[in-house]
This record gives structure tokens, sequence and C-alpha cells, in this order.
């Protein structure tokens, strides 16, 4: 499957300010979250990704941006440093969308889109779950946390 990650080399934002550089209008709503590295902030993304689209009215998104969230911060614990942000932007417009946004303190590994896993493997298929789920994603270096991962979910209605 092709993949959508990109890597975007347009200024990022001051830390702590959501990332919106890439959605179609300046984002209407957003939410920034430091969560500690342990695997239990995985859940705790689901938790204040699911909170955020329900106070948004935009319930058909959870299922989706949760499993988004949980691989991306899941990839920040395990692969990173802490802590690890959690940015939420919510944009209105032609393609209104969800943007999550996670930073950690690790040094980014690119290498790590392009692996394939072994068919046996117990782990490694969460940036091919975000593939499929998001309508655009990416990993980029950050010039404070380390590594920033991104993705976008799209609204369909």
């Amino acid at each position: 499957m092709p993949s959508t990650a990109k890597v975007d080399p347009s200024p990022l934002p001051a830390a702590g300010e959501p990332d919106t550089r890439a959605l179609d209008t300046p984002a209407v709503a957003g939410e920034t979250h430091r969560l500690p590295g342990v695997l239990a902030s995985a859940c705790s993304a689901r938790r204040v990704v699911e909170q955020f689209l329900f106070r948004l009215g935009r319930t058909e998104l959870v299922e989706s941006a949760t499993l988004v969230a949980s691989e991306l911060v899941t990839n920040a614990v395990t692969h990173g440093r802490p802590p690890v942000h959690l940015d939420l932007a919510w944009s209105t417009g032609v393609r209104p969308a969800l943007r999550l946004d996670v930073h950690d303190h690790g040094r980014i590994a690119l290498h790590a889109v392009d692996r394939h896993s072994d068919e046996e493997a117990e782990c490694g298929r969460g940036l091919l779950v975000v593939d499929h789920l998001a309508a655009r994603w990416g990993l980029t270096p950050h010039r404070v946390h380390g590594t920033h991962a991104w993705a976008e979910i799209v609204a369909t209605g």
C-alpha cells in the first residue's frame, strides 16, 4: 500500500502551540496535553481525543481518531523520550478535519516508516493502521521536542 506519509518542510509552531499548517483553514478549536512516558498514556490519549470530539459534536470520528492517537502516542512512548505532548486542533472548511500532533523528546527514526513487519510479529503495524485511517500523516523532526508525528482525520459528512 502506498504511504501518504511525508516530511513537511514548513516552519513549525512554537512549543505548546497546535500545529495547524496542513489544515484547510485555521483551527477553530484546539488543546494541548502533556502525557507521561508510560504505555498508559495511550489510554489517556484516547480519552482526551474522545472528549474533544464529543464536545465538538463530531462523534463519527471517535473510533478512527482514538485509534490513530493511541498508535502515535504508543510509538512516542515506546521509541521516544518523555514527556509526550498531544496537540488537538479542529478545522472547519471545505474538508473539516481533526489534526493530531504528537511530540516526544526522542530522535526521529524514518526507517521505521518503511519497515515491513514479519507476519508473525506481535508489533510493528501501528503506522500501517495510521496510514489506513488518516487522510494524511507524517513524521518530522521537531526543533524543540525531537520527534513530531502528525495525522489528519477528515470528516466525511
